[in-house]
C-alpha cells in the first residue's frame, strides 16, 4: 500500500514567540499520520507534510485550536 502525503502551510495570527513554535511542533509531531511540521514565527505560519489517509486537515485545525492557535481563513 503505498501512501500519498499533501503538503499544506497554515496560518495562525496567534504564533508570537519560542514557546508557540515548541508547542505546536511538538503537539502536532505528536500526531498519528503527521510526517513533518516546522513553524516560521516571522510569517505565522505552519508548515505541514501529512498523511490524510490517517489524519484529516479537520483533525489537525481542531488540534491547533484546543492549544490555543487559531487558523486564518
Amino acid at each position: 500500500m503505498s501512501t500519498t502525503s499533501t503538503s499544506i502551510t497554515l496560518i495562525s495570527p496567534d504564533i508570537s514567540c519560542e514557546h508557540c513554535q515548541r508547542a505546536i511542533e511538538s503537539t502536532l509531531g505528536a500526531l498519528q499520520g503527521i510526517e513533518r511540521v516546522s513553524v516560521d514565527i516571522a510569517s505565522k505560519s505552519i508548515h505541514l507534510s501529512y498523511d490524510p489517509g490517517r489524519i484529516s486537515l479537520e483533525q489537525i485545525e481542531r488540534q491547533l485550536d484546543e492549544i490555543g492557535y487559531s487558523l486564518a481563513h
